[in-house]
């Protein structure tokens, strides 16, 4: 049997981005008259603002909002999503079919969501629903931690041709503007479509926005970058849009993995987020690594999760909010997931490489540490890296990244500190740390690029007072790892 859903007709009509765009460019001006930025936002509302706003909590922003001012009258209308007096929304300089009357005041059929990111600031409009009062099966949602983690792992390099697939409200689109002389942004739902038109017009700039699902909108079309945040949901049904495929399983992460290379150009490079299946009695690692058989293409998985299905069923549910329904759809959930001996949810990003020569390598990280805000730059790192172990490792000299730092903890005797333990650290990308002994600290202290690796090998063993074929057959793993994690670099 399967479980009931909130009935649309129960929840606020969704507004229609379309018909905002004719006045979009007045809005824009009012936006820009009025200082509206993302800093200005924070200061103006609080960095706590978006917290207070998911938990329902209007009064801490609207406390902060009641000078009048036009960016106070914005914030209300388009961040807080209350009504203000008609007069302030006139002053404000916000169109007419921009609002929509309730009681004495107005408001706004949309949100504007401001957001800055790798020192690019962007507004995302999207779909006023949120978890406290019901989301749309149809809704197009704001900026939120998925959204951050794709652009947080997204290469900013200078691109002739950027693909954004599955674009929602068209964020990273909009991010990947900046460093893209071409951007295409597509979506199996035409609202998002209408609202990544919506925010190309806000920002100024122009995006192909294209509606159509997974990659049928650029057949027979390259890209240097694709970046994708689709609809990875492993779920019973298609609830909906913006979260299930309606296909089986973790079956359009796998689909989209196989076909993606067809629309990369050589060389270039392909970030999503995905989930997989970690299922009884078989490797759900390995289930992940053969998506990317005879792709042609370098894979780089980064495991950020690995949930139960109960965990999993239950963050989802509180997402959409399902109120009293909850019981029974997570029980239909939890027990598909117990039908198909699924023991595990696996959440991470993909990075893939188109190559063009050679043979393809996958690698799979299991990364539970806090990273940094931005890290997509160690994307092409890592498989520039990976280029460098297909040659003579030996004979290569490498040199310590200039972010790692050697950590000591040392307890006094009565010769003086004695060394317990050291660790290596990385403030940079996925600030990788790692444990390495007196010797291990010598040589990568001497790994400045001016000597191979071969003669600090030689010089290692007679200060240990080893063979020289011994201090390779042991060390020679470690700095292949330590290459792979970005500790050392050619």
């Amino acid at each position: 049997m399967t479980a009931p859903q909130t009935d649309p007709a129960d929840l606020p009509e969704l507004p229609d981005p379309a018909a905002l765009l004719a006045d979009a460019p007045r809005m824009r001006d009012a936006l820009d008259r009025a200082g509206w930025s993302p800093a200005a936002l924070d200061d103006l509302l609080g960095v706590t603002a978006r917290t207070h706003l998911d938990r329902d909590e209007l009064a801490p922003v609207l406390r902060r909002t009641r000078d009048g001012s036009p960016l106070s009258t914005l914030a209300r209308l388009f961040v807080a999503g209350v009504s203000v007096p008609p007069g302030a929304a006139a002053a404000a300089g916000v169109p007419a079919s921009w609002l929509r009357p309730e009681g004495d005041g107005v408001t706004s059929p949309v949100r504007l969501q401001p957001v800055s990111h790798g020192g690019v600031d962007v507004t995302a409009p999207h779909d006023p629903g949120r978890a406290a009062t019901g989301v749309h099966p149809e809704q197009v949602l704001g900026v939120g931690a998925a959204s951050l983690t794709l652009a947080a792992a997204t290469p900013r390099r200078n691109v002739a041709r950027t693909l954004d697939l599955g674009t929602g409200c068209g964020v990273q689109a909009l991010f990947a503007e900046d460093h893209s002389a071409t951007v295409v942004a597509t979506d199996r739902n035409p609202r998002a479509v209408a609202f990544t038109q919506l925010a190309a017009t806000l920002g100024g700039v122009e995006l192909d926005s294209r509606q159509g699902d997974l990659l049928a909108p650029v057949a027979g079309e390259t890209f240097d970058l694709v970046v994708s945040n689709p609809p990875f949901v492993v779920s019973p049904g298609a609830r909906y849009t913006y979260r299930d495929a309606g296909l089986d399983g973790d079956e359009v992460c796998r689909r989209l993995v196989r076909d993606l290379p067809s629309v990369l150009a050589p060389g270039g490079v392909a970030v999503l987020l995905v989930n997989w299946l970690h299922v009884e009695d078989e490797d759900g690692d390995a289930r992940v690594r053969s998506w990317l058989e005879g792709t042609g293409c370098d894979g780089w998985v980064v495991q950020r999760e690995l949930a139960a299905p109960e965990d999993y069923v239950t963050a989802w549910l509180r997402d959409t909010d399902e109120g009293p329904h909850f019981d029974e759809l997570y029980d239909e959930w939890v027990d598909w997931f117990h039908a198909r001996r699924v023991e595990a949810v696996a959440f991470g990003v993909l990075a893939l490489r188109r190559r063009t020569s050679g043979q393809a390598k996958v690698v799979l990280d299991e990364v539970d540490q806090l990273v940094a805000p931005t890290w997509g730059e160690e994307v092409l790192d890592h498989f520039a890296r990976l280029d460098a172990l297909d040659g003579d490792v030996l004979d290569r000299a490498w040199r310590l990244r200039d972010d790692v730092r050697l950590h000591q903890v040392a307890e006094r005797d009565d010769e003086g500190w004695m060394v317990e333990s050291q660790r290596l650290q990385q403030s940079r990308g996925l600030r990788w740390t790692g444990g390495t002994d007196e010797h291990g600290a010598a040589l990568l202290a001497a790994c400045d690029g001016t000597m191979p690796l071969r003669t600090l090998f030689q010089l290692l063993a007679v200060g240990a007072g080893i063979p020289e074929q011994e201090a390779v057959e042991q060390g020679l793993p470690v700095v292949q790892r330590l290459v792979e994690q970005g500790f050392l670099v050619p």
